[in-house]
């Protein structure tokens, strides 16, 4: 019973916020995390730290679609229009970010085990905070839909980069080791992902009722969701690709009324997502990340834009791209989350690896809707 007071609570505090905060002109997903800290357990506590772990399925599904819609933009007319744009920025920001974050961490002092992780860690990008921005304000332009692309593509670069890195910090790990394993992740998912994408679009051309559709994508998900546990992959970088399988396998009829049926479902989702994010923030483990937390902070950002600067640069983009695109790759929660707690279970002090990526989290959930609406708003896409 005490879940579903919380359930409730969430839901009717988050829509709340959500349109109070947009009196101030901040959006809606700035409203939902502050309402995780006033209802969560460090502040009034109507949410509790035991109600936080049992609601942590909710995160793990509102991630899946968004990773699913995430996919979904990404249709080969206009990946094919951008060329290898998307993939050059991609891997220069990530690279920036693994390189500056991995030296800025062993010259502060630090274990070049954990420096070296917190850097992989880096490189990944989560669309869900972006995502919500550009449904918002219904954002529509060339930054917003190469903005949407480097996401996708740095999460599939995070997981080859973070595989190579965590593979040499093993004891007695192999040159074969750390090229095979994150390409196996990548090929599973890639089964995974494209079989789903397939079946949901070849099923849903036979189905009317919008409450069947509903279903079939539920099941998609959860099918998704259980084949990664089982297999130990993560199911974020199946979940995109099950998307873009989908967009490009069949005709706008079909992807249109299915896609418009996600929306619908995902909202609620990504509400109580953002107000989980809020109330699993530990204020007692702030001052435990210290420098580390600061310098990890710092340097992924700068990493971020540079890293930006510089693809942008080599493949000639426009100046908003060059200017801005950097702020809006900063939002980690998510595939972050696991990394990091998939790394502190190989090296030592990996609870202080984790203690740093969550509150650093909660920093650029913060930090990304709000650089995010700005910047597109100075680009004219909002």
């Amino acid at each position: 019973m005490n879940v579903l007071v919380s359930i409730a609570a969430i839901l009717f505090f988050g829509i709340i916020l959500g349109k109070l905060i947009k009196l101030f002109k901040l959006p809606e997903v700035t409203g939902y995390l502050l309402t995780g800290l006033l209802i969560g357990p460090y502040v009034l506590n109507l949410v509790s730290l035991d109600d936080v772990y049992i609601l942590e399925p909710f995160t793990t599904i509102a991630l899946t679609f968004i990773s699913f819609l995430v996919g979904a933009e990404l249709k080969w007319k206009y990946v094919k229009k951008l060329g290898s744009k998307p993939f050059v920025i991609g891997l220069t920001t990530s690279l920036c970010a693994l390189i500056l974050v991995t030296v800025g961490c062993i010259l502060a002092g630090y274990d070049f085990k954990i420096s070296l992780l917190l850097g992989a860690i880096a490189t990944s990008a989560a669309p869900a905070s972006v995502l919500m921005i550009v449904k918002e304000y219904k954002a529509h332009g060339e930054l917003t839909k190469t903005m949407l692309s480097v996401i996708a593509i740095s999460d599939i670069l995070s997981v080859i980069l973070f595989g190579i890195c965590l593979a040499l910090v093993k004891e007695n790990s192999s040159i074969l080791l750390v090229l095979t394993e994150p390409l196996k992740e990548i090929i599973i998912s890639l089964l995974i992902g494209g079989i789903l994408g397939y079946t949901v679009g070849y099923l849903s051309r036979f189905l009317r009722k919008h409450g069947d559709i509903i279903t079939l994508i539920i099941v998609a998900v959860f099918v998704d969701i259980l084949a990664c546990d089982l297999i130990g992959i993560s199911q974020l970088l199946s979940a995109m690709i099950m998307g873009i399988i989908f967009i490009n396998s069949f005709n706008n009829r079909i992807t249109d009324k299915v896609l418009d049926i996600i929306d619908d479902i995902s909202t609620p989702l990504l509400l109580i997502f953002f107000v989980l994010s809020g109330a699993s923030l530990d204020f007692n483990a702030l001052p435990t990340i210290g420098i580390l937390g600061l310098t990890y902070v710092i340097l992924r950002i700068i990493g971020k834009v540079i890293g930006n600067f510089i693809g942008s640069k080599i493949t000639k983009e426009t100046k908003n791209i060059t200017k801005y695109l950097g702020f809006t790759l900063l939002s980690q929660t998510g595939i972050a989350i696991g990394l990091a707690t998939l790394a502190s279970t190989v090296i030592e002090n990996g609870e202080l690896l984790v203690a740093v990526v969550v509150a650093s989290s909660f920093i650029f959930d913060v930090l990304c809707p709000l650089l995010t609406k700005y910047v597109l708003k100075k680009s004219k896409e909002i």
